[in-house]
Parts: C-alpha cells; sequence; structure tokens
C-alpha cells in the first residue's frame, strides 16, 4: 500500500480540525502531571518578554521599507509547540489557524506591521532574522549582539523543554 500523501497545508486547518485539536491541547495542559510544562510555558513567556526590545528595534529599522516582507512571502502557522504554548500560559487562543488568501501576505499584517502581540504569534515569527536584519546587528555593540543570542538561545531551549516536559508528564 502507498505511503500516505502529506498534508499540503498547514495543521488542523481541515472542516472541524481547529476545535478539536484545541480540545486535545486542554486536556493535555490541564492534566495534573503537566504542571512542570505549564511552569516552563511561564518561562518561555518572559523570555520572549525579554526578547521583545531587541526584535522590535530590528523590525522598525528594517520592516517599514522592506521590498519583499516575511510577511508577504512566508507561509507560516501555528504548530503543535506554537499552540501547546499558548494552552500552557492560559493566553487568548486564536480562533482559527492561520490561513492565507491565494498570493496574499499574512491576515495579521496590518498597516502597522503583526496585529497580533509577540506571544500570540508563532514561534518563527517573533525570533526570524532576516537578512538585513542580520547586517544591522553588526552595528551593534557586542553586548547587546550577545545578550540578543543568548536571549534567544534561551528561548528556544525553554520551549523545547516546554514540549519535553508536556509530552513526558501526559504521555
Amino acid at each position: 500500500m502507498p505511503p500516505e500523501p502529506m498534508p499540503s497545508g498547514p495543521p488542523w486547518s481541515g472542516p472541524g480540525q481547529w476545535p478539536l485539536a484545541n480540545q486535545a491541547l486542554a486536556a493535555l495542559a490541564n492534566h495534573p502531571d503537566a504542571a512542570p510544562a505549564r511552569a516552563l510555558a511561564r518561562e518561555f513567556a518572559a523570555a520572549r518578554r525579554a526578547l521583545a526590545p531587541f526584535m522590535e528595534r530590528l523590525c522598525a529599522a528594517t520592516c517599514p521599507r522592506c521590498l519583499e516582507p516575511c510577511c508577504v512571502r512566508a507561509r507560516l502557522w501555528w504548530g503543535f509547540a506554537d499552540l501547546a504554548f499558548l494552552h500552557l500560559a492560559e493566553l487568548p487562543l486564536p480562533i482559527t489557524q492561520i490561513s492565507y488568501a491565494p498570493g496574499g501576505a499574512c491576515p495579521h499584517l496590518g498597516p502597522r506591521g503583526c496585529r497580533l502581540e509577540r506571544p500570540l504569534r508563532p514561534w518563527v515569527c517573533d525570533w526570524h532574522l532576516c537578512p538585513e536584519q542580520k547586517v544591522r546587528l553588526g552595528g551593534w555593540d557586542e553586548e547587546e549582539r550577545r545578550e540578543l543570542a543568548d536571549g534567544l538561545e534561551r528561548a528556544r531551549g525553554l520551549r523545547k523543554s516546554m514540549v519535553d516536559a508536556l509530552m513526558e508528564g501526559t504521555g
């Protein structure tokens, strides 16, 4: 028997899948054994807040004049870890999975950038640095660059630990 074809779109984007995914994640996040994952989600949220000034500074300097914005050319969505984080940290849940009109930009892109608060965005939207931003980082002092790099590494580690703790504690 041939293998099942890989889905072409975001997870949980089919009819009725989004509420089912959220029900399942709510059950996992509220499980008594998920307490360590909930604690890591709070730490991850704090790590993201600490990164926000750096990312806002980079975005303010590059995004408004960008000729090829990530929010237009990339196709992103909330993955398992993103949605698990929102549940574990008890943050507002998106009503639907991100969907794009043909040739359209991210539906959360507004005239002043992303309309979602940083913690509510998919993680990739919060940590991605485009080539121009990487060049701009070269103009920052070494301490600022190190603080950003360390903060990103800490956040990545916390996110992974959060998912691992959720799966180990409730799996």
